[in-house]
């Protein structure tokens, strides 16, 4: 019984080979085609490369923090430096890319004759989408407290240069916001001192103001005063799309186990017809 098994799988397999062995020819035209075609068209695809750029955002200090708390009962709004979810979402707003996208004039390299006849609106939106979807990327790495920055383009002075310019952006408006809420801290507080007798709470509102001034002048250093900048964007010297070996070597994988099938079904076709077909014929 064992035996004849044995003897059934060996014809099975042997059945199988035959198969392959009969579509031998059609297994190679279609390897042949599938491999070339992806071999061109991987040729001429444009190269993609990619800029990166690391940030860590700037931890509070716990007198600051301290100073925050009695900012709060006084109703003054913060503006301490930003947390990691605070500047990942920052670095991911639409405001910030429309600041890139104008001050680059990107709209143009994006789309360039494509964008005519559109309004500014419209054109600005459409940057934004393409590069937020496309080109611009990133990503909150928690484990190691940093935030990971990354732009693809096929020119690759251009995506360092975009990374660069969402830094710059970046810094310049934290600090302008930095400082317009510290000037407005500074001056409601100021209108709190004659209107406070009490000599602790006095000291408290002076304190809060020099902290306001500290805050302002740190803002127009602009350097470091959010994030700190651990690896700054660099125009990248190898591409990394399109990968040509790889390319050929998934094609030849996938269009090799479809000549193979498609021997199968052309063999199951030709069975079929064969037993469907009238005695004699």
């Amino acid at each position: 019984m064992q035996q004849a098994e044995e003897c059934n799988e060996e014809i099975s397999l042997l059945d199988y080979i035959s198969i392959i062995a009969r579509h031998m020819k059609l297994i190679i035209i279609t390897v042949a085609i599938a491999v070339t075609a992806t071999a061109i068209i991987s040729f001429f695809s444009p190269k993609i490369y990619e800029a990166k750029a690391v940030i860590m955002p700037v931890s509070q200090s716990q007198e600051h923090t301290g100073m925050s708390a009695v900012a709060l009962q006084f109703g003054l709004t913060s503006n301490q430096p930003s947390n990691t979810s605070e500047l990942f979402s920052l670095l991911q707003s639409n405001i910030l890319m429309e600041r890139v996208i104008i001050k680059n004039n990107l709209v143009s390299l994006f789309f360039g004759e494509e964008a005519r006849g559109k309004k500014e609106n419209e054109q600005i939106w459409d940057g934004i989408r393409y590069l937020k979807s496309t080109i611009y990327k990133v990503r909150d790495n928690k484990r190691e407290g940093i935030i990971e920055l990354s732009a693809e383009y096929k020119d690759p002075e251009i995506s360092a240069g975009i990374l660069t310019s969402v830094l710059t952006e970046l810094t310049d408006y934290m600090s302008s916001e930095a400082k317009r809420v510290a000037d407005t801290n500074k001056e409601y507080l100021q209108s709190l001192i004659d209107k406070n007798s009490d000599p602790l709470i006095k000291q408290k509102i002076y304190g809060l103001i020099a902290r306001q001034i500290e805050i302002s002048m740190m803002a127009e250093v602009k350097e470091n005063f959010a994030f700190k900048i651990l690896d700054p964007p660099r125009i990248p010297d190898r591409k990394i799309r399109p990968r040509i070996a790889m390319n050929i070597m998934l094609s030849f994988i996938i269009s090799l186990a479809g000549g193979i099938g498609m021997a199968f079904m052309v063999e199951h076709f030709k069975k079929r017809n064969k037993a469907g077909a009238p005695p004699g014929h």
